[in-house]
């Protein structure tokens, strides 16, 4: 496969994020990205110079991506419920996209403290006005009495941990390199992300 040039570093790093994704980066090669990605190695040395640049700039991307789907915007105007559903649903589409983004930052997060500090001054900071608005939110709801007394933080993990477990039984009950089985776990994922919603929905109601 011939590259056009401007296309070159964008192929290694949708190749790239695939392989560290998968493997790790420990697990990872730079020269099977550059084979995969159909560029030499010297290539790919020259837009990243180390595999560690090269695995830096896709885990940065992958955890601020995270880190914006599991905040969910609630604008002060709008229908609570209606917009924690579409919250919910947009997290949950976002992990079918990318159903091992989960699992890739915890194992990196755990193994490298470089990964620790980057999520703590980077990403916590934005995190934190996100949440303060979204509790801001929350708490208004609690004292009108259209929800339960609830914190927003165990809102938010329950979301999270229903949406993610959703993804981790999928890759346990399914073979995705089977076309039938693949079928099946659309289906699957279809019905749990209803439940979900349903599920938080409920949770809240008085």
């Amino acid at each position: 496969m011939e590259l056009k040039q401007g296309n070159k570093e964008q192929i290694i790093l949708e190749v790239a994020e695939k392989h560290f994704i998968e493997k790790g980066f420990v697990g990872t090669k730079t020269t099977e990205i550059a084979n995969d990605a159909g560029v030499n190695h010297a290539l790919l040395h020259y837009y990243y110079r180390t595999k560690e640049n090269l695995f830096s700039k896709i885990f940065e991307q992958k955890a601020s991506q995270l880190m914006a789907c599991v905040l969910i915007t609630v604008d002060k105007d709008s229908d609570f419920f209606e917009k924690l559903k579409e919250g919910i649903e947009s997290h949950f589409e976002i992990l079918r996209e990318n159903p091992k983004l989960p699992l890739f930052i915890l194992r990196e997060v755990v193994t490298d403290k470089n990964r620790r500090d980057f999520i703590e001054k980077n990403l916590f900071p934005i995190g934190k006005e996100l949440f303060q608005n979204f509790n801001a939110i929350v708490r208004k709801e609690i004292k009108k009495g259209a929800i339960r007394p609830v914190r927003a933080v165990d809102l938010l993990l329950n979301i999270a941990s229903l949406n993610v477990f959703a993804f981790v039984v999928a890759q346990i009950l399914f073979d995705s390199d089977k076309e039938e089985d693949r079928k099946k776990m659309q289906i699957y994922l279809d019905e749990r992300k209803k439940n979900n919603v349903e599920l938080i929905i409920n949770s809240l109601k008085q």
